[in-house]
């Protein structure tokens, strides 16, 4: 990354920013980069820090967020945060320049590609009809059989947003609507739901080809990055795991209150709000395109991800119910405490407790590595048996989540700091908007393109579809330094 003065001046010094580290500028004299000519006072003693988000050595992104500072943070003239709070982070690319105004920029260079993925022919046209309001970037934050991920923006608040886009291959005409109902349900049980401990939904606009879903972006990456980030073979401690386990349960609690069961939870679906730091974290599910509905159905199709899903997903010997979620999150609790996500498929029941008495826990973390209330706990949540596991509810009131009360106290606290901005919507978000066939309208007189249909008509077309059912390691970003 590149700093320079208002008064310009040629590039001399790169700043490295590795995966493993994080840069924080200021003028406190233990910044990595530290400003000590400042004789207005403008730059705060921390000001701000830039930290990458790594997935794995070739995929990381890298991100600048405001500490709180005096006088804000600003990248290419937007300020992205300032005051007390905190501050989510802004995802760099290359060529951004971060401002501490009026005198200091740094520009980040980024010497990895980008991922970039180019919308179709169709989306591209259809871009161009809410272009007004939200501008989707060809920066490819992720990849599924479902759809792509893309680094998106807001235009009135120039906030960053995560739109994912999916490609209804076949008009809405076409004779699939249990695929179509399928692919809509995401948005559509996101915008129904309000927590803090899920990922927020924005918008969705759906056309006759494509559905575009908007949420907000998890500028502290995920929990695999998290797990990444501790380097090969370290396990996360027993402390940050509770302060993780305590939010994923109450996500879940809220969802099997609502009647709807997740049923894909795993590392990759549980997301950081602001930044990979402990002090720092609200922890948010997201991924909804595998719920159901248990009231709307047996729940007997094949979902989610293997290494996670409970045995009777397996199986199909007993019909799914919420405890689905139980066992995945036991086996999320399991890899975090052992970096080890592939559990005998049998439970504690097939491979502890043939040799243990079943009134006692089975060692299923290993013997004394972890404290009794830890090993109870995922005991708990790996039982074969979907009646045997304990609920949402018991599990949001285990012992290793709530003893000893000092502990709880300091996780209270934790939960007060990163929910402090978090405000529940003031009322239901609206269906998603309905765009024309952009293969059939023509353009506007005046070189403007149609606008979008009504949202009483779009609301009416997908309701009706929904009511059917740690090694320093090489830098590959910098920073440039100029006098």
């Amino acid at each position: 990354m590149a700093c320079s003065t208002a008064g310009g001046g040629p590039f001399q010094e790169l700043i490295p920013i590795r995966d493993d580290e994080i840069l924080k500028i200021g003028r406190d004299p233990a910044s990595d980069c530290c400003i000590t000519n400042d004789l207005d006072h403008v730059v705060s003693r921390k000001h701000c820090e830039i930290y990458v988000v790594a997935y794995d050595q070739s995929d990381s992104l890298v991100y600048v967020r405001d500490r709180t500072s005096r006088n804000g943070t600003y990248v290419n003239s937007v300020q992205i945060g300032k005051g007390e709070g905190l501050s989510p982070g802004y995802l760099l690319q290359h060529g951004d320049v971060i401002n501490i105004v009026p005198y200091w920029s740094f520009t980040f260079c980024d010497k990895r590609a980008e991922k970039r993925h180019a919308l179709t022919e169709i989306q591209q046209a259809e871009c161009k009809l809410f272009r007004d309001k939200y501008v989707i970037a060809q920066r490819c934050l992720g990849q599924g059989a479902d759809g792509v991920v893309y680094l998106a923006t807001e235009n009135e608040a120039k906030k960053q947003l995560v739109c994912k886009v999916v490609s209804l291959k076949q008009p809405r005409t076409s004779k699939k609507p249990a695929e179509l109902r399928r692919k809509l349900q995401e948005a559509d049980v996101l915008r129904q739901l309000q927590h803090p401990n899920i990922v927020p939904y924005v918008d969705a606009i759906i056309s006759p080809y494509t559905l575009y879903t908007f949420t907000e972006l998890a500028t502290g990456g995920d929990l695999w990055s998290f797990i990444y980030r501790h380097g090969k073979g370290d396990a996360i401690g027993e402390y940050e795991t509770r302060v993780i386990a305590r939010q994923v349960v109450r996500g879940l609690q809220y969802l099997h209150t609502k009647g709807v069961v997740h049923r894909d939870l795993k590392p990759e679906n549980i997301l950081l709000a602001y930044s990979p730091k402990i002090n720092c974290h609200r922890v948010m599910l997201s991924d909804f395109g595998a719920y159901a509905v248990p009231s709307r159905s047996r729940m007997v199709t094949c979902a989610g991800t293997p290494n996670y899903q409970a045995p009777e997903m397996r199986s199909g010997a007993h019909s799914q119910t919420s405890a689905v979620d139980i066992w995945s999150l036991g086996i999320v609790v399991h890899m975090m405490l052992t970096h080890n996500s592939h559990f005998d498929a049998d439970g504690v029941d097939g491979s502890v407790q043939e040799d243990s008495d079943t009134s006692q826990d089975g060692q299923v973390l290993g013997m004394g590595r972890f404290s009794p209330h830890c090993e109870n706990f995922v005991w708990r949540c790996l039982q074969v048996l979907p009646s045997d596991r304990m609920s949402a509810m018991e599990a949001q009131c285990h012992d290793w989540l709530c003893k000893p009360e000092w502990l709880c106290e300091r996780f209270r606290e934790l939960d007060r700091r990163s929910m402090a901005d978090w405000k529940p919507p003031a009322q239901l978000k609206p269906m998603p908007m309905e765009l024309p066939d952009k293969k059939q309208v023509p353009v506007i007189s005046n070189g403007e393109d149609a606008n979008f249909l009504s949202a009483d008509a779009a609301s009416t077309i997908v309701a009706s579809l929904a009511a059917n059912d740690a090694v320093r390691g090489p830098a590959h970003h910098e920073l440039r330094i100029a006098d």
